[in-house]
């Protein structure tokens, strides 16, 4: 495979700021904001849609024509100086994977079974004393094997036998009152993070003790925030933090890719790549380092999370793909020993699907579990619930997510 490098400029440094200043919101608007908020500049429903039609229609040309541009300099002037930049790993660069290579791994790794693809799915309804979700994870490989399981946990937001039921109530009360469309800005995070992380935790438990083939495959990133947090959770954090190691760091064929648009950065980068090409962008640490940034530890547990984060960041990179002409770029995380395999195998996965790149057994392991968990039928399953108990004027809207 031929790997393209030179010598040309270092990578931007990227600022710290939290919040946009005004300057920055000004180029991003094109303009004011007080003139942004001056609905005078607005155009009112009676002037049609023709108008909105056609801007929106310009304003979309324009951006595909301006990516147009950029790809030609990212290609020559980033991604050829990828293994230039600052603590690149020793695989970073471009590489032209010939299509001998993508059939090969179609016929001795991805179709007699020798990858294993995990995804999970959850749903969860909202009730005015605690919140029930259920969780459902499948296995699949195209050698035709393809097991899935389910659970069902309920949280107690308000426990009947609380001593103080009057105090409990008022604690309940006011947590709730925090609620947010945002659900990982208020307390309420730990149960909506809890879910997730049990629901991330089998995954991986999964892929780890029922995934025996060669390759494992996984959804998202590798050790995703709920994770490494525990939702809140102490317990959590000491039983996943073996789990990732076990499977991460002590294994080293695997590969995990994000399903949405992820760090716009790195996708900026990816989509710079030709038809056939994968790259290795980056070390794992600056993925790992956001999400340790992100979370609340208790006492003593923010060092031991970030001491396992540090050997994860250096052991991991991140790399894309492009599988075809009609495809988007994908990103994936490999462990480094592997990180041209791992994207190799992806990319031969994900030419299955030449419309859009991303890997079928993926897509195939989250049809599974929506399948086995019967996440079509769980609003009507809870609709019917409140029916048999005469409570159905309890059953708002919105509390079946």
């Amino acid at each position: 495979m031929a790997r393209e490098r030179s010598n040309l400029i270092q990578p931007p440094e990227v600022g710290s700021e939290r919040f946009r200043t005004s300057a920055a919101i000004e180029t991003t608007l094109a303009g004011s904001l007080a003139s942004a908020f001056d609905l005078s500049r607005w155009a009112g429903t009676s002037d049609g849609l023709e108008e909105l039609l056609t801007r929106t229609q310009e304003a979309v040309t324009r951006s595909i024509e301006e990516e147009g541009k950029l790809r030609g300099t990212i290609r020559g002037r980033v991604l050829a100086d990828l293994a230039t930049f600052p603590d690149a790993p020793s695989t970073a660069g471009v590489y032209r994977v010939p299509d001998h290579l993508l059939r090969a791994a179609r016929r001795n790794v991805l179709l007699p079974g020798h990858v294993t693809a995990c995804d999970g799915v959850s749903a969860s309804h909202d009730g005015l004393t605690g919140t029930v979700a259920t969780i459902g994870i499948c296995l699949v490989r195209y050698d035709g094997l393809l097991n899935t399981w389910r659970s069902t946990f309920l949280w107690h937001d308000y426990d009947t036998r609380a001593a103080d039921p009057v105090g409990h109530l008022r604690g309940v009360l006011s947590k709730r009152s925090k609620r947010s469309t945002d659900e990982l800005a208020t307390d309420d995070a730990i149960t909506v993070l809890l879910r997730r992380g049990l629901m991330a935790a089998a995954e991986r438990k999964a892929l780890l003790d029922r995934g025996t083939t060669r390759w494992r495959m996984g959804h998202g990133v590798p050790a995703p925030l709920e994770l490494l947090t525990g939702g809140g959770s102490v317990p959590m954090v000491d039983a996943a933090l073996p789990l990732l190691e076990e499977l991460l760091l002590k294994e080293t064929r695997w590969v995990f890719l994000p399903a949405t648009m992820g760090n716009r950065a790195l996708l900026t980068l990816a989509n710079a790549l030709s038809p056939g090409e994968l790259a290795i962008f980056q070390k794992g640490k600056p993925m790992v380092e956001a999400v340790i940034d992100l979370g609340n530890y208790a006492p003593g547990y923010r060092r031991k999370v970030e001491a396992f984060a540090t050997r994860l960041g250096e052991a991991t990179v991140v790399g894309g793909y492009r599988a075809t002409r009609y495809a988007p770029p994908q990103l994936f995380v490999a462990h480094a020993e592997r990180a041209v395999e791992a994207g190799i195998v992806a990319m031969a996965d994900g030419g299955l699907q030449p419309h859009r790149g991303y890997p079928l057994l993926l897509e195939l392991a989250d049809l599974g579990a929506k399948t086995g968990l019967g996440i079509n039928v769980f609003g009507s399953v809870v609709e019917t619930a409140y029916a048999r108990a005469k409570a159905s004027h309890l059953c708002a809207e919105g509390r079946v997510t």
